[in-house]
């Protein structure tokens, strides 16, 4: 038990350092990559000292953050860059938008978006916009741009690296399709890319998943932890696959791997309780669907669940 604790210390430990160390080559997998112009408005990840000085040889007058210091790592994160772009003689502004895999986490997020737009449209020099991986968060700030009219040549591809733009782009216009149930168009839109890239692979996977396509799915999400072995998307994704492939004990595996990371992950702890439910463990599968419940009291699906796990 005391070498178990250890263990998980350890991992929690590794996980957060990764987590604050976003140059490191566990995230530069993730992230996109640094603008290689600067345009008044450039977006991309989180940047290093190294980019700030870059930033500001180039004519760069504001550092744009959309990290949010209420979530830890972020706030770590923030207070370095701030003290790094004071040093350099550039302007930092924080407008923050806490997210974690593109999910809005407080109900302030579109407020900060359109003050981060407004902000920006009257800025009076070159911005470089920034989120932590420069995917998502940063995309939202884009398109609230557009609505108000913004001309495009302020953040046209020659400002930021024509590869990471057609990714973003696609997996925005992706993601779009995707929330709408068009999974078939959004297999379309992210055919195309061929740089290994783990958010890619989650939607690739889930697409083909919620088309019935198991196998393929299942090879997506395996790519997607090729290039980050701990990435929840994925692990969750191909845990629901082990589950339509009849092997319950695999896909509980994967799920505690994800709750291990993120205890109160609604999807793995639903998927949990299905392969307790597929391997006879009807009080463990019970006990997991009224923890679900207990999150989430209107959720249908999983009080049928709980049903069979009962009557079972």
């Amino acid at each position: 038990m005391v070498v178990l604790l250890v263990f998980l210390a350890a991992s929690v430990g590794a996980g957060y350092w990764v987590l604050v160390h976003p140059a490191s080559i566990f995230v530069q997998w993730a992230e996109s990559d640094f603008p290689q112009r600067i345009t008044k408005i450039s977006f991309g990840p989180y940047p290093t000292a190294q980019d700030l000085q870059r930033f500001k040889a180039a004519g760069g007058k504001y550092v744009v953050s959309l990290l949010d210091p209420r979530l830890p790592y972020e706030k770590v994160l923030l207070e370095r860059e701030q003290a790094e772009a004071r040093a350099d003689g550039l302007i930092f502004k924080d407008f923050p938008m806490a997210s974690i895999f593109d999910h809005r986490i407080f109900n302030n997020y579109r407020q900060e978006e359109k003050k981060a737009a407004e902000f920006l449209k009257k800025a009076d020099g070159p911005c470089y916009v920034h989120c932590y991986l420069g995917k998502h968060r940063v995309m939202h700030v884009r398109d609230e741009l557009i609505r108000e009219g913004v001309s495009a040549l302020d953040w046209t591809p020659l400002g930021t690296n024509r590869q990471y733009w057609n990714l973003v782009t696609r997996l925005d216009r992706a993601q779009k399709h995707f929330d709408k149930d068009n999974f078939a168009k959004v297999l379309e839109i992210l055919q195309p890319i061929t740089q290994g890239d783990v958010d890619v692979a989650a939607l690739r996977g889930w697409s083909y998943y919620r088309l019935g396509l198991f196998e393929e799915a299942a090879a997506a999400f395996r790519q997607g932890l090729k290039l980050e072995p701990t990435n929840p998307r994925n692990l969750e994704g191909l845990g629901y696959c082990y589950l339509q492939q009849g092997q319950p004990v695999m896909a509980e595996r994967l799920f505690e791997r994800v709750l291990n990371q993120i205890p109160d992950q609604e999807g793995a702890m639903v998927g949990e309780g299905l392969a307790y439910l597929a391997l006879q463990q009807k009080t463990l599968a019970a006990e997991t669907f009224r923890k679900v419940l207990a999150m989430d009291p209107t959720n249908a699906e999983v009080k049928n669940y709980l049903e069979r796990a009962d009557a079972e």
